[in-house]
């Protein structure tokens, strides 16, 4: 699926930057249509939260590429040349909903209600978008005849390489699509409110953890686990402890 570009007429776009862009714009639309008699205060908060998880995102790919930026700090603003850690977008963007929740003085639990639908949508949108740029791909193996063809395939790595390889982006867009249908009955039969944020992000965060078993692209490694992997399992705690303190306050 190694797609880089789309166009759209004469104007081209970054494939992944493309579909995370919709992705967020849908989120937007869905959180601010369940909230419109705030949808002012809202769109300003989710405003902060989007320049708050860029931000956070960008921060901590770089911070755990550093051997790469060290040489080239010029590409440490270049956001078209792609890199963004969803841990750091998470964490960023909480911390801009959070002072912009402040500031407006909304309620944070009421604004992460409206963000159900945000944890499955932008895992899709950039799982695909992965999947369009290569990166996050998955491990080799050693013939595509011993394995089903749900978990395995030909498929590039980031530099465009064929392989028998783990389909590690079709895993993740089937853990979002999971978690979109969950999210979906939580929300029609008014389960769990309050809480649904925080299962939703400890459900990715197990996911993510998982799937890291089976990628081969580059990652710092510490006790035979990858980097990214460490970050999930600390996401996967943050997710369990607010998720037990909404629980307690309810």
């Amino acid at each position: 699926m190694l797609n880089f570009y789309t166009y759209i007429g004469s104007l081209r776009l970054q494939t992944y930057t493309l579909l995370l862009g919709l992705g967020i714009v849908i989120v937007a639309i869905s959180g601010l249509y369940r909230q419109r008699a705030q949808a002012g205060r809202f769109a300003d908060v989710y405003l902060g939260a989007l320049i708050g998880g860029v931000v956070g995102a960008r921060g901590l790919h770089v911070l755990l590429n550093w051997r790469h930026f060290a040489y080239t700090p010029e590409e440490i603003l270049q956001f078209s040349s792609g890199g963004l850690d969803w841990h750091g977008a998470v964490w960023g963007g909480l911390i801009g909903l959070v002072l912009m929740a402040r500031w407006r003085r909304v309620n944070v639990v009421t604004l992460l209600e409206s963000l159900t639908l945000a944890v499955p949508l932008l895992a899709i949108a950039g799982w695909m978008g992965c999947w369009a740029a290569g990166c996050a791909y998955g491990a080799e193996v050693d013939t595509l005849a011993r394995y089903s063809p749900l978990l395995v395939s030909e498929s590039p790595d980031v530099y465009g390489i064929p392989a028998p390889r783990y389909r590690t982006h079709l895993f993740g867009v089937v853990v979002g699509l999971l978690l979109l249908i969950l999210a979906g009955v939580m929300l029609r039969r008014g389960w769990l409110p309050n809480s649904r944020f925080w299962i939703l992000l400890v459900l990715l965060s197990a996911g993510m953890l998982m799937i890291g078993f089976f990628r081969a692209d580059y990652a710092l490694m510490a006790r035979g686990l990858r980097a990214d992997q460490w970050l999930d399992g600390l996401m996967l705690g943050f997710g369990l402890i607010n998720l037990a303190r909404v629980r307690d306050a309810t």
